[in-house]
C-alpha cells in the first residue's frame, strides 16, 4: 500500500481499538487522551481526503476503506459513550440500522465494493455533526441528558437524510451498471 491516503485511512482503523482501550483504562484525570485520539482520527480523515483529491490518489480501495474507517470510528466511540450516557443508544440504533441497510442493499445492488458510491455532502455533514456530539460528550463527561438530546438532533436529522439520499444514489448507480 504505497498510497499515502490509504495509509492514513489504515492508521484511522488502527486507532479504533486504541481509542476504546484508552477510553476505558485512562484514569479520570487523563480524560483528554481519548479526545486526542479522536482528534487524530478526525485529522487523518480530513488529510487523507485532501491528499487523495489534490494529488489524484483516489483509489477503489480508498473509496472502500475510508467509509469503513468512518463507520468503525463512529460506532466504537458512540458505543463507548452510550455505555456511560444511555440516551446515546437511540443515536447508535438509528445509525446502525442506516449503515447495515445501506451496506446490505449497496453490496447486493452494486455487486462489488469497487462500485461503491463516493461520499456526498449529506454524509459528510452527518459525520461532522457526529464528531461535534462525540467531542462535546468527551469534553464534558458530566453533560446532562437534555444537552446530549439537543446535540443529537443535527446528527440524527442528517443520518436520516443521508439514508434517504444514499438509497436514491444506490438506485441511480445500479441503473448505470
Amino acid at each position: 500500500m504505497k498510497n499515502i491516503p490509504n495509509l492514513l485511512t489504515t492508521l484511522r482503523i488502527l486507532l479504533v481499538p486504541c481509542f476504546v482501550y484508552v477510553y476505558w483504562t485512562v484514569p479520570a484525570d487523563g480524560f483528554y487522551w481519548p479526545i486526542v485520539l479522536l482528534a487524530l482520527s478526525g485529522l487523518t480523515d480530513v488529510a487523507d481526503g485532501m491528499i487523495a483529491r489534490k494529488f489524484n490518489m483516489i483509489t477503489p480501495l480508498g473509496r472502500f476503506l475510508d467509509p469503513v474507517a468512518d463507520k468503525l470510528t463512529i460506532a466504537a466511540v458512540v458505543v463507548c459513550l452510550a455505555l456511560r450516557h444511555p440516551i446515546l443508544w437511540i443515536l447508535f440504533g438509528i445509525y446502525a440500522v442506516k449503515e447495515i441497510v445501506l451496506v446490505s442493499i449497496g453490496f447486493v445492488s452494486l455487486k462489488s465494493w469497487r462500485n461503491s458510491i463516493a461520499a456526498k455532502w449529506y454524509g459528510k455533514a452527518a459525520t461532522v455533526f457526529l464528531y461535534v456530539l462525540m467531542f462535546a460528550v468527551l469534553l464534558f463527561p458530566g453533560i446532562s441528558n437534555f444537552a446530549i438530546a439537543i446535540l443529537m438532533l443535527p446528527p440524527l436529522i442528517f443520518i436520516i437524510l443521508s439514508f434517504i439520499f444514499y438509497l436514491k444514489e444506490i438506485n441511480h448507480h445500479k441503473k448505470q451498471l
